[in-house]
């Protein structure tokens, strides 16, 4: 079981080369997140699509292998005071994926290194390495 934070989330989508380590590391784990995670990883192919990186053939590939994870999704309403908790450590976005790993016991996987960070508060933060 893993948190799954965007940023890894679209490395392994459209990362160029492709991470086969990370692709088979979110085929065989079972991977939960934020709800939000859809409008980040859907935001940021939307910005590699509109920065050249993508052509609308490979965006629909990319929407289509995100779509078929098979993700837990969780709603954070319930813990938004912790969340805001961290405010001044994360964004409120990066403090849900931390939030939610701290609450499930599981590790973080992340392509961004700030929430490294998270190793503080006793998170499992395992940041992939950008190919």
């Amino acid at each position: 079981m893993i948190v799954i934070e965007s940023s890894a989330m679209v490395n392994a989508l459209v990362g160029n080369p492709a991470n086969p380590h990370l692709l088979a590391r979110l085929a065989n784990d079972t991977l939960h997140a934020p709800a939000l995670l859809d409008f980040e990883v859907t935001s940021a192919l939307r910005g590699h699509l509109l920065g050249g990186k993508l052509d609308e053939e490979r965006l629909d590939e990319a929407t289509e292998d995100f779509v078929a994870f098979r993700i837990e999704r969780y709603p954070m309403t319930h813990l938004l005071r912790h969340i805001l908790r961290l405010r001044h450590n994360f964004t409120v976005y990066d403090a849900a994926y931390v939030v939610l790993a701290e609450a499930l016991e599981a590790p973080l996987v992340t392509a961004d290194a700030k929430l490294e960070e998270a190793r503080r508060l006793g998170i499992d933060v395992q940041v992939i390495a950008l190919v």
